[in-house]
């Protein structure tokens, strides 16, 4: 059932999601079922219609929901899918976000250097296209499928499909985070400042210049934080 959201830690907005995602996991909102208007929503949870009008927008873009012009917002009709995203967010949850950020820093730095040593003139154009597109995109939700859209295309263009199912993998299980982050003040623009950067070291063929944009971009996602680094052994070698 729907419950009142009470004001703690988290914003409204994040409260009205978790409230969602709890009924959808339940079973209490079920496949293909037309969710409450915005307004019934927030008569039901006793908050502003920004606040659920912003809930829903994430649930769009984790792709639970999809919106039917004049009809409303209902939960894909895909019962798998909907259980996929539940059971991966509680996969996410069995890792520290530095774990995460090692493993995406690990993969992306090198699929960028491989991107950056088999680009083509079709490949260099797409990137661009992509970032133009990125550029347009106002709403937190479409400015982060068009970041995924343009991680990705770099991955095809590094020509290693299987390194592109694991960056699939890895963004699946940040997704949350990723939309937390880019709703930060200014985040996109320094979002996008990055993506021209990785895009110049590519367009340029220069894969260690594209490894350390890449790195940069990452880091500067989390707040600067680096990965950990291997303690250094006590046994001597040799």
């Amino acid at each position: 059932m729907f419950c009142r959201i009470e004001r703690d830690d988290m914003t409204v907005p994040d409260s009205v999601f978790e409230n969602l995602c709890e009924l959808i996991s339940s079973g209490t909102l079920e496949a293909g079922q037309r969710l409450p208007s915005e307004r019934q929503l927030a008569s039901l949870l006793g908050v502003s219609r920004p606040s659920i009008r912003e809930a829903l927008r994430t649930l769009d873009t984790l792709g639970l929901t999809q919106t039917r012009l004049g009809s409303g917002s209902y939960l894909r009709e895909n019962v798998a899918s909907l259980s996929h995203y539940f059971v991966r967010r509680q996969t996410a949850k069995a890792y520290e976000l530095g774990e995460l950020l090692e493993a995406r820093i690990s993969l992306e730095c090198e699929v960028v250097a491989f991107a950056a040593a088999r680009v083509d003139a079709e490949g260099k154009e797409a990137l661009k296209t992509l970032l133009e597109h990125q550029e347009e995109m106002e709403d937190a939700s479409g400015f982060l499928k068009a970041d995924f859209a343009f991680h990705e295309l770099i991955a095809r263009i590094s020509s290693n499909f299987f390194l592109l199912e694991m960056l699939k993998t890895v963004r699946e299980l940040m997704l949350e985070v990723n939309m937390d982050v880019i709703k930060r003040p200014g985040q996109r623009l320094v979002a996008l400042r990055h993506h021209h950067r990785i895009y110049e070291a590519i367009c340029e063929q220069d894969p260690g210049k594209a490894r350390r944009a890449m790195l940069k971009h990452l880091e500067s996602i989390f707040g600067g934080k680096k990965p950990r680094r291997p303690a250094a052994s006590s046994k001597k070698t040799g």
